[in-house]
């Protein structure tokens, strides 16, 4: 179950709205294969790193230890509610969008003023919005802390969680390294449909683990 729980909120992970909103911007711009190449590195050597220590951290306290530890739970409570608030940001953000989708523009976005500027500003994208990429990797760090497995185990686990979580970025980069020519006439389809539906999916993906950390966290807390 704590694996397979690790695997879902890596899932989860994947339609975090920063995340995505990198991946539209890289592929409709110039060059989607450098500034994803550079966003890429940035963000597994950023996640990856804290991602550890956090672990490391955990595991060496006593925040699990004791007859009726409740961090674990309380986490997992804590983790659904912001999650349900992100769910419900995202889904009121959407229809506030899609009122005023006549209206003009305001201007180019953070992420999208920091990728125009090239691969050096991509990197550092990676960096600052890896350094809290959403609320459910901390839960899976948690779990994985929980296991208790040996030190290669755990920095194996953390580093498949975030390779899963970035395949959003790794899947387009893949495929215009193998087929450029085949991905350059399908992005623009693929580009079109993430904006359309990000929003959607995102809230409901957010909505439903946000309910699912938060019955698990509850249930914890009253058998604990």
């Amino acid at each position: 179950m704590p694996l397979a729980e690790i695997f879902l909120l890596a899932l989860a992970s994947m339609v975090w709205p920063a995340l995505v909103a990198v991946v539209v911007v890289a592929l409709a711009s110039p060059q989607p294969v450098k500034l994803l190449s550079v966003f890429l590195a940035a963000s597994l050597l950023t996640t990856v790193s804290i991602g550890l220590v956090i672990v490391f951290v955990l595991r060496g306290s006593s925040l699990f230890s004791g007859s009726r530890p409740t961090f674990g739970p309380a986490v997992n409570v804590a983790a659904g509610v912001a999650a349900l608030v992100a769910g419900y940001l995202v889904r009121r953000g959407g229809r506030s969008e899609a009122r005023n989708t006549e209206a003009k523009h305001d201007g180019p976005t953070w992420t999208e003023r920091t990728l125009a500027r090239g691969a050096p500003l991509a990197f550092l994208a990676g960096v600052v919005l890896n350094i809290a990429p959403g609320v459910f990797p901390f839960v899976a760090l948690k779990n994985i802390a929980e296991l208790d497995y040996s030190a290669a185990a755990s920095v194996a686990l953390v580093v498949g969680f975030y390779l899963i979580m970035f395949l959003p970025v790794e899947v387009p980069l893949g495929s215009y390294l193998v087929a450029p020519a085949r991905t350059s006439a399908a992005v623009g389809r693929f580009n079109s449909w993430l904006r359309e539906n990000t929003r959607r999916v995102a809230a409901f993906v957010l909505t439903l683990v946000g309910i699912y950390l938060v019955a698990r966290g509850i249930v914890g807390l009253v058998r604990g």
